[in-house]
Formats: structure tokens, C-alpha cells, sequence
């Protein structure tokens, strides 16, 4: 029997065999009936808990700001004090003064930098704590109203759902409800 032959009856046989396998887990899998979808960051920021959140960052950057603006207006001014007085003072005291202003410059960056990672820390905490719950509350609506996938819609998830399959609206008020 030619070689050809031989693979195409292989293969037909194999297909015979596999073919109730295949139909048993296609069978297996769910039909999916129930979607929904959820805009997890617009919950995050939407909720009262979120906006306090949001307003407690703001509060804690705006006084880190502040203390760092006087910081450098103080560096400012001192900047200029020495830049009138450099003619009048010795080259070891305007050598000093410089290396003085370079520390401030230095601390004033440094400020900034522990600024700025103080609001990243504290927002990532924050995010976290309301994520978590968003995500309690979807499971709960699912499990309620028997909704077998809940996906995330971003801009890069999902381009388009129709307006009824959204559930933020009312994971929003069940957030605020749950936790005042």
C-alpha cells in the first residue's frame, strides 16, 4: 500500500477515535449567557471613599509642596545675598557659602524626590484598599444576579459593550453604602 495511502486512512481512523473525545469537551465547556463589565478605575475614583482618597493625596502633596517651595525660596534668597556679597568676601568664605548652597540644593532635590515617593506609596495603598472591595462587591452582584464573566473595561480591554451589560453605576453605590 503506497506511503500516502497509508497517513490519509492513519489519520481518518484517528478522526473516528478523537471525534467523540473532542465533542465530549466541547460539550464540557459553558455556553457563556451572562457578561458584564466594570470600569474598576471610575469605581476607585467615583466612590466617597475614593474622592477622600484622592483629596487626602492632594492635602498630603500640597503641604510637601509648600514646605519645599519655601525651602527654595530660601535657597533663593540666600543665592542672591551671596551673589551681592561675593565681591567683598574671601575666597575660602565664598567657597564655603557655595558648598553650602550645593547641600541645600542637594536636601531641596532630596525633599522632592521623598515627596513624590511618599504620594506613589500612599495612593498605591489607597488604591489597593478600594480595589479590593470593588472587586468584593463585583463578585457579589455576579454571584447575585448569576453573571458568569465580569470583565475590566479600559481603553485597551474592551472597545465597545452595550451600556446595559455595565455594572460601575451600581458597584459604585453598593461601595458607598457598604463602606461609609
Amino acid at each position: 500500500m503506497p506511503r500516502m495511502l497509508r497517513l490519509t486512512l492513519a489519520a481518518a481512523a484517528l478522526l473516528t477515535v478523537a471525534s467523540p473525545v473532542i465533542e465530549a469537551a466541547a460539550a464540557e465547556v459553558p455556553v457563556l449567557e451572562r457578561i458584564a463589565i466594570v470600569e474598576v478605575q471610575r469605581c476607585i475614583m467615583e466612590t466617597k471613599e475614593g474622592k477622600r482618597a484622592k483629596k487626602d493625596l492632594e492635602d498630603t502633596f500640597a503641604k510637601g509642596q509648600a514646605r519645599i517651595d519655601r525651602k527654595a525660596k530660601d535657597l533663593q534668597k540666600r543665592l542672591t545675598d551671596l551673589q551681592a556679597k561675593a565681591p567683598m568676601l574671601s575666597q575660602a568664605e565664598l567657597m564655603k557659602r557655595q558648598e553650602e548652597l550645593m547641600r541645600s540644593q542637594a536636601e531641596l532635590e532630596q525633599l522632592g524626590m521623598e515627596l513624590q515617593q511618599e504620594v506613589m506609596e500612599k495612593e498605591a495603598l489607597l488604591t489597593e484598599q478600594i480595589y479590593t472591595r470593588v472587586a468584593d462587591i463585583v463578585e457579589q452582584i455576579a454571584l447575585e444576579e448569576k453573571i458568569q464573566v465580569v470583565l475590566v473595561r479600559s481603553e485597551m480591554t474592551v472597545l465597545w459593550a452595550d451600556p446595559k451589560l455595565d455594572l460601575t453605576n451600581r458597584v459604585i453605590v453598593r461601595y458607598d453604602k457598604q463602606h461609609k
